[in-house]
C-alpha cells in the first residue's frame, strides 16, 4: 500500500510538472510574440508632462518672441517625444506633420519641420519645429497643430498623445502695472510699444514685477527702486547710443520721440 501511495503521489507531482511546464512555455511565447511586435512595428507619441505628482499630459505649448533681441528672427521649439517598444543599436529618425485644421500658420512661411532623432539604445527624443518671426506676428499670434508623421522607423502611437498644439507671437502688450501708484512709468514715463520694445531689446526683460512699498525682503523676481534705477540709466545711455548713430532718433508708433525720464 505505501508503494501504491508513493506512485500515486509521484505520478499526480509528474502531472503538475507538466503542466507548469506547458504554461510557462505558453507564457515565454506570448512574451516573445509582443516583443516581436513591438521591434518589428514601432510607434512614437508626444511625451510632454507637467512636474506634478500625477505628471499631467501637456498638449500645447505658447512662446512669446517678444523678450528676445530684434535680431533674433526664428527660435527652435523642441516636443518631447516617446517610443512604444525596445531601444535599438541604431538611430531613428522621427518627423512632424502639420494638421490642417485649426492652424493658422503656413508651413514654410511661419514655421518648418527639423528631422527629430531617437538616438541608438534611447526610447526618448525630441521633435524640433522652427518658428519664424515675420511681420504679421507683432499684431497676433499664429497657431500650429502638428502630428507625428509616419516615416520607415516610426508610426503614430497612442492616441490620446498624437497631436500637439504650439501658438506663438511678436505682439507687444502693455504691462498691467506700467501706470498707477507704484508702477514703470516712474522709470520709464509714457508708455508705447516702440519705446517698450526698445527696453526689451536693451534688457531682455518684458516682465518687471515692482517691490511693493514697505514689504521686505523681495519676492522672487521682483525688482527693487534701486535695480529699476540701475535698469532706466542703462536703457538710456542705450538710447543715447542709438540715436548718435541714426539719422532720425527714436520716434514712437505715434510719431513722438522716444524719451526717459531724468
Amino acid at each position: 500500500m505505501e508503494t501504491d501511495n508513493n506512485a500515486f503521489t509521484m505520478t499526480k507531482t509528474g502531472k503538475f510538472s507538466i503542466l507548469f511546464v506547458t504554461m510557462l512555455t505558453l507564457l515565454l511565447s506570448s512574451c516573445e510574440k509582443e516583443i516581436d511586435t513591438y521591434t518589428n512595428d514601432p510607434r512614437l507619441y508626444f511625451f510632454e508632462r507637467g512636474n506634478d505628482v500625477l505628471q499631467t499630459r501637456i498638449t500645447s505649448k505658447s512662446f512669446s518672441f517678444v523678450p528676445l533681441a530684434s535680431s533674433i528672427l526664428t527660435d527652435t521649439i523642441k516636443i518631447k517625444v516617446k517610443t512604444m517598444g525596445l531601444a535599438t543599436d541604431a538611430d531613428r529618425v522621427l518627423k512632424g506633420a502639420t494638421i490642417k485644421q485649426g492652424t493658422t500658420a503656413v508651413e514654410g512661411t511661419d514655421y518648418a519641420f527639423i528631422d527629430g532623432k531617437i538616438k541608438a539604445g534611447q526610447v526618448e527624443g525630441f521633435l524640433p519645429v522652427v518658428l519664424y518671426r515675420t511681420a504679421k506676428i507683432k499684431s497676433t499670434s499664429l497657431t500650429l497643430n502638428l502630428t507625428i508623421a509616419e516615416t520607415k522607423d516610426f508610426k503614430p502611437g497612442v492616441v490620446e498623445d498624437q497631436n500637439f498644439t504650439l501658438n506663438w507671437s511678436d505682439d507687444i502688450v502693455k504691462p498691467a502695472n506700467w501706470d498707477g501708484l507704484i508702477s514703470l512709468a516712474f522709470y520709464f514715463g509714457t508708455y508705447s510699444k516702440t519705446k517698450f520694445r526698445f527696453i526689451i531689446d536693451v534688457t531682455g526683460i518684458a516682465d518687471f514685477p515692482l517691490q511693493q512699498s514697505g514689504r521686505v525682503p523681495l519676492n522672487p523676481g521682483e525688482y527693487s527702486n534701486s535695480m529699476m534705477n540701475d535698469i532706466k540709466l542703462r536703457v538710456k545711455e542705450a538710447l543715447a547710443v542709438y540715436n548718435a548713430s541714426h539719422t532720425t532718433p527714436l520716434t514712437d508708433e505715434n510719431g513722438v520721440l522716444v524719451t526717459f525720464p531724468n
